[in-house]
């Protein structure tokens, strides 16, 4: 016979008091769609997007795609939104889902709240939890991410491409010179509207968790008025913040602020380290980001932190290195020192497909399950705690079982022509950062990107965050 899920295991509370901005102000459903077609974005009847600058943040509860979501899951039954945890759940991994159930909001609150057709009524309902990306203000051109999260992306990318600009889940964003002579746009400017902030501000007193990510958020002059509206209205002493930070920009007023927060999360994005974090998130300065990190692992009881690592085709082989190197060397105490998050908090890059692990062809994938196994022996043979040495090995399996998951090296031509065309663009070697790949980088015939249009376009999928 059929297994019926049972509703718990598709539950999730989060279409209930979430709310989520992408970068260019788009309202979504979670940040885990973004590998669906539609992103995960919630459209008016009209098929336009609901947008934060622009729009009532109450009514984008009830669009269409959030109630369909939220009766499928009280009926158990998996949304195409939802694939990504779905997918996770079934490589071993911890799925988002599973790390949001420990909010208070129960199945039982979601079933006794909701209509038949998914509605829910928004003003029994206040929003307690917010997932904002402050446009794409950043400071790095990361090889896995693009310009809707970057602005100092657009000279490579036009480079890259060709055209005027880029696609969004807006529509085509159309790049200018700027007075300064650099290329801009204000599609990413909606976080400067006053709806916005009335919205957000109203709301202050019933907020307990808002996610910051960017662009890099540390470096958005609003998110600074907003931390202290917190703390001016008392709400602050009960809320946790969170933020996704590349960790190259922290200044002393934001500590100041953090200290008046209940609860403070850092997730540093932090993939490697020297050179393999300096090639993957270009032109960070690992010395820089090394110092920082030092800061916030001293910082009071109410901050913790640990290091979000994005696992991509640059930097699975130097996966177990980084890690002796958080076991033995990194002498933090409280970065990802804990029971809950020990060593390495890992997350794969789904997409875009020249980062994903699983275009990998054939024989690198035994490569990297080879250097997998001798870490293996080596965290045996080290007679770490029995913890870590767990934990270890639950990273390394869950990061072999999703890269064997699926094979999609039809796109490993096009990982090594993208490679080759930015490594040309920046001055960089893929083989000096990995030195496994020198076989497929010398001696091959240069093709230019311009003969492969049609799969340039079906390859501008952006990164999935």
């Amino acid at each position: 016979g059929k297994i019926i899920m049972s509703i718990k295991d598709v539950y999730c509370p989060i279409p209930w008091m979430f709310q989520a901005v992408r970068n260019n102000g788009d309202v979504r459903i979670c940040c885990q769609a973004n590998v669906t077609k539609n992103q995960g974005v919630v459209r008016k009847e009209d098929g336009s997007s609901y947008n934060a600058g622009k729009d009532d943040m109450n009514e984008a509860r009830n669009a269409k795609l959030m109630k369909v979501v939220r009766k499928n899951m009280l009926q158990g039954k998996w949304s195409t939104e939802c694939g990504r945890c779905k997918k996770e759940e079934d490589s071993g991994l911890r799925s988002r889902r599973q790390y949001e159930q420990e909010w208070g909001f129960k199945l039982e609150d979601a079933i006794k709240i909701t209509e038949q057709d998914g509605t829910i009524k928004t003003n029994d309902t206040p929003l307690v939890y917010y997932d904002l990306r402050f446009g794409n203000l950043c400071n790095l051109k990361c090889r896995m991410c693009g310009p809707t999260d970057s602005h100092s992306w657009y000279e490579d990318w036009l480079q890259l491409y060709g055209g005027q600009g880029f696609e969004d889940t807006h529509g085509y964003v159309k790049l200018e010179k700027n007075n300064k002579g650099r290329l801009s746009t204000n599609d990413y400017d909606w976080h400067n509207s006053e709806r916005f902030w009335n919205h957000i501000e109203k709301n202050i007193p019933n907020m307990q968790h808002v996610y910051m990510a960017g662009g890099e958020p540390l470096m958005i002059e609003r998110h600074y008025d907003f931390l202290q509206k917190c703390v001016d209205m008392g709400q602050a002493e009960k809320m946790m913040i969170e933020y996704n930070t590349n960790m190259t920009n922290l200044q002393p007023r934001v500590l100041e602020l953090w200290k008046k927060f209940k609860t403070v999360k850092i997730g540093a994005s932090i993939d490697g380290m020297g050179e393999i974090l300096e090639y993957q998130r270009y032109p960070a300065r690992w010395k820089t980001i090394l110092k920082n990190l030092q800061t916030i692992d001293n910082l009071d009881k109410n901050v913790h932190a640990w290091l979000a690592c994005t696992v991509t085709t640059l930097n699975i082989f130097h996966i177990p290195e980084f890690m002796k190197w958080k076991i033995k060397e990194s002498g933090f105490k409280k970065i990802n020192s804990g029971k809950k998050l020990p060593i390495l908090t890992i997350h794969v890059a789904h997409s875009p497909s020249h980062a994903c692990i699983k275009t990998l062809p054939l024989e690198m994938k035994q490569l990297v399950r080879e250097k997998y196994d001798n870490f293996k022996d080596w965290l045996i043979n080290e007679k770490l705690d029995p913890n870590t040495e767990q934990a270890a090995m639950k990273i390394i399996n869950s990061i072999v079982s999703y890269m064997m998951s699926g094979d999609t090296s039809d796109k490993w031509n096009w990982f090594k022509e993208y490679t080759r065309q930015l490594d040309k663009l920046r001055d960089q070697s893929i083989i000096d950062v990995v030195p496994e790949y020198e076989p497929y980088f010398i001696g091959e015939s240069l093709k230019r990107i311009d003969d492969n249009l049609e799969e340039i376009k079906v390859q501008q999928e952006q990164t999935n965050v």
